[in-house]
């Protein structure tokens, strides 16, 4: 049969894609090649993001954690060395790649374009979601698609273009999807939400004393709900991008009207779109919604949202409503390996929750969730990648079985207030169930493990790992501030200085400057717009910087701020370019200030961390920060490394390992 015409390719993918995602759901593979025999048995990790071993250790002797200690007695329980500096992008795309960030551009959280119009300008550091492009009718140009800045091969990728299956699910930062010919994959982190931002809620309430939509608030949005006389409000949720208007155009984001009816004396209510309705019962998440976008004419988009009502009453309606997410069964923009992946999960288990910061930190640090909530809504989403993983394990074999989770780094951000004596906001009268948050994801971690181990076969190999480790956040470091005060950096406007997105500076002047979570950058002459280092000073330069920032001291306590300070040297590879000049390694329990990360420069050196974002280990020196590896095979190196586990796993399949990989076999 021969298709022509623009509406018969259409029509033939859209065949395609339902054939597919039928024959996903119905428990087949679509499009899967004929894998060769591995080995040995199947290579299972399941991934903890930001486990902290010290207190694994602890729960191990106190008993808390059985299949954790049964599996530590079949092979081992071992500190796995991380990436510098230890930060889940980075640490999680040198597992992947098997390369140090070098070789993988990974560096932070944030970057910068060192040759921004006036001076380096901030951006994210791991990719972006590029909107679409409309023609004068309205019909789209160019689609919207994800970029990642990631370079080399993950070892999933490598075990797949030899004929070994693979399954991945929601490997942290690996957006959009990589390419599977003889496997299955699902993003998880790093997928953002509708506007392409990580993650913007929205708070509404009808308390709060304007109408209008506020954006001057961290991660969030706040509006006023006007109900009328019947106890009906309608708030227009922002979603995708509308390229047709500039930003600041009340029509730059499409937008869809969401109906809340509340019963005050019931206290209960629902809220509507499109014919679509979920019950709102205050304390409780509410179902997912789902949205209809009509950007233009010619294009619309789908989307979900859910909702936690706080208050249903005489006294005020409030409530926090999730960002706007894709839509698993229609993708804003594929995320999963073959697209229609993510389609078959949902219609498998039903809608679930698509942006990759699956956690809403932002509202918790604003008030605007509280902390009961936030802990509803991890157990819910443990359990529900649990559910997804072990579903997918069940299914169909794979030589690579690869999951992951996020939610113990979430609330050992959020929760290590309640476990440090010495934090600032540390309350010793919290229940319980807060002091004792973060166990509560390692117990999780274990049943999931334990329920994976009762599935193991004859030669299957296991490893349980976390990408770093964590820590208690007491103190705040301005470097830029330092940078100032030492002759390194200067500025011309403190006002628009302190705003931080390296603004209010002189450029002329400065030699040196700080944004992002761990990384220093000189202003270097030729790479830098308006740069001032001589290329041929550079390493002196870099090399005084460290030898005084080592010598840096917190005066209220004598500590060393900085344990070491790593030049661009520690790294190797295609994007050594793109390297910063140091990454630091903060001494434990301090880290750069909020502000100064995102290129600000404050008035003060030290101050006491008054956040909700309370543990961390971002900066802090990779040797002060190991992440955990569990093994059912005693391993063959005392310190593994995250860039070993590639290696081992294509070793295990009988594949071939890339020449370029720095990793070892470790089994």
């Amino acid at each position: 049969m021969t298709f022509s015409g623009h509406k018969d390719t259409i029509d033939r993918r859209a065949f395609l894609h339902r054939a597919g995602a039928a024959t996903l759901a119905a428990g087949g593979v679509f499009s899967i090649g004929r894998a060769q025999a591995q080995a040995s048995g199947r290579v299972i990790m399941l991934g903890f993001d930001g486990v902290e071993p010290r207190v694994v250790e602890d729960m191990l002797g106190r008993g808390e954690l059985p299949n954790l200690a049964k599996l530590r007695d079949q092979g081992g329980f071992y500190d796995l060395i991380s990436s510098i500096p230890p930060q889940s992008p980075v640490a999680w795309n040198s597992f992947g790649t098997c390369k140090n960030p070098g070789g993988h551009n990974i560096f932070d959280f944030i970057r910068r374009d060192p040759r921004g119009r006036t001076g380096p300008m901030p951006y994210v550091g791991t990719g972006k979601l590029e909107p679409p492009r409309f023609g004068p009718d309205g019909a789209v140009i160019d689609p919207a698609r994800g970029i990642t800045y990631r370079k080399g091969t993950p070892f999933w990728s490598v075990a797949d273009a030899q004929g070994r299956k693979s399954k991945i699910i929601n490997v942290p930062f690996v957006f959009p999807a990589d390419p599977m010919k003889n496997g299955l994959m699902i993003c998880g982190l790093g997928v953002p939400d509708l506007r392409g931002t990580t993650n913007t809620y929205f708070s509404l309430s009808d308390k709060f004393d304007d109408a209008r939509l506020k954006e001057d608030i961290s991660g969030g949005q706040r509006a006023r709900l006007v109900f009328d006389g019947a106890g009906t409000a309608v708030f227009a949720a922002p979603g995708p991008r509308n390229t047709q208007f500039a930003y600041g155009d009340p029509r730059a984001y499409a937008t869809t009207d969401i109906k809340f009816q509340v019963d005050r004396k019931g206290g209960r209510g629902k809220a509507e779109s499109g014919g679509k309705t979920v019950e709102l019962v205050p304390g409780q998440w509410s179902d997912w919604l789902e949205l209809h976008y009509q950007v233009t004419g010619k294009y619309a988009v789908e989307g979900i949202t859910r909702f936690y009502p706080f208050e249903i009453g005489e006294a005020g309606v409030r409530l926090y409503m999730a960002c706007t997410q894709f839509h698993p069964k229609a993708p804003y923009v594929p995320y999963s390996a073959p697209d229609e992946f993510s389609e078959a999960v949902a219609e498998r288990l039903g809608l679930f929750k698509t942006v990759g910061w699956s956690f809403d930190t932002h509202a918790l640090r604003q008030g605007d969730l509280d902390e009961d909530a936030f802990l509803k809504d991890v157990e819910q989403t443990m359990a529900w990648h649990e559910k997804l993983a072990l579903d997918e394990l069940d299914r169909s074999a794979a030589d690579l079985f690869i999951a992951a989770w996020t939610a113990t780094d979430r609330v050992g951000h959020m929760f290590w207030r309640f476990r440090d004596p010495k934090h600032p906001l540390y309350d010793g009268s919290a229940p319980e169930r807060f002091a004792k948050a973060l166990e509560m994801t390692y117990k999780k971690a274990d049943e999931i493990t334990g329920k994976v181990m009762a599935r193991l076969k004859e030669g299957d190999t296991l490893f349980v790992l976390s990408d770093h480790g964590f820590g208690s956040w007491r103190t705040c470091f301005d470097l830029n501030a330092w940078l100032r005060d030492n002759g390194y950096l200067s500025v011309s406007d403190p006002a628009r200085a302190a705003k931080g997105f390296l603004q209010g500076i002189d450029w002329a002047k400065t030699r040196a400057y700080s944004v992002g979570i761990s990384s220093l950058y000189l202003n270097l002459r030729g790479r830098e717009t308006a740069g001032c280092v001589d290329p041929a000073e550079a390493d002196r330069t870099a090399a005084e910087l460290r030898d005084k920032l080592l010598q840096v001291k917190d005066p209220a306590t004598g500590v060393a701020v900085f344990t070491d300070l790593h030049l661009r040297g520690v790294y190797k590879g295609e994007a050594i370019a793109d390297a910063p000049d140091m990454s630091l390694g903060y001494n434990t329990a301090y880290q750069s200030d909020k502000n100064c990360a995102k290129g600000g420069v404050g008035d003060k050196l030290f101050s006491p961390n008054d956040d909700k974002w309370s543990g961390e280990h971002a900066a802090t020196e990779y040797t002060l920060c190991p992440g955990m590896l569990f093994s059912n095979r005693k391993l063959a190196k005392d310190k593994p490394h995250i860039q070993d586990l590639g290696v081992t796993a294509l070793k295990l399949m009988g594949a071939d390992v890339p020449g370029d990989y720095e990793g070892d076999g470790i089994v």
